[in-house]
């Protein structure tokens, strides 16, 4: 289970460079949890439940962003968990055309049964995985 775990996390991270918010819905649970409170962006720090809201909430905060560069996240298998590290994003807002980078981030995305069931978001290489149950 733990390769289509892997697919399940690079299909998510995909939709998010292309913005196919549909793509992902087959890997969330009905009752996925997304959980940014570690988050030092201003908008996207919270918690968010359930599969409309979760995708409801990426489509508005990306809405406001025009290009963005999304380095393929180090994905890393942690049994019915997996770790997906991010050193490299930058988004230009669609009307400013600002451009911001944003600093490097972790997710541990947990699954049961073939589904995400949550997702963390860390700020912290160590603390992610030790969230995930690996060493730093």
């Amino acid at each position: 289970m733990s390769e289509e775990n892997l697919q399940a996390v690079r299909s998510m991270f995909d939709a998010l460079g292309t913005g196919d918010f549909l793509a992902p819905l087959k890997h969330l649970d009905p009752a996925i949890e997304m959980d940014t409170t570690r988050s030092p962006l201003e908008g996207l720090s919270g918690v968010t439940r359930g599969q409309e809201e979760v995708l409801g909430f990426w489509a508005e905060w990306l809405e406001a962003w025009g290009e963005q560069e999304l380095a393929e996240p180090e994905l890393i298998d942690a049994g019915d968990r997996v770790v997906a590290w991010v050193e490299t994003h930058r988004l230009q807002g669609r009307g400013s055309g600002v451009e911001v980078g944003l600093p490097p981030y972790g997710w541990v995305i947990t699954f049961r049964d073939g589904k995400a069931v949550s997702a963390t978001m860390y700020m912290d290489r160590a603390e992610v995985l030790e969230a995930a149950g690996l060493e730093a």
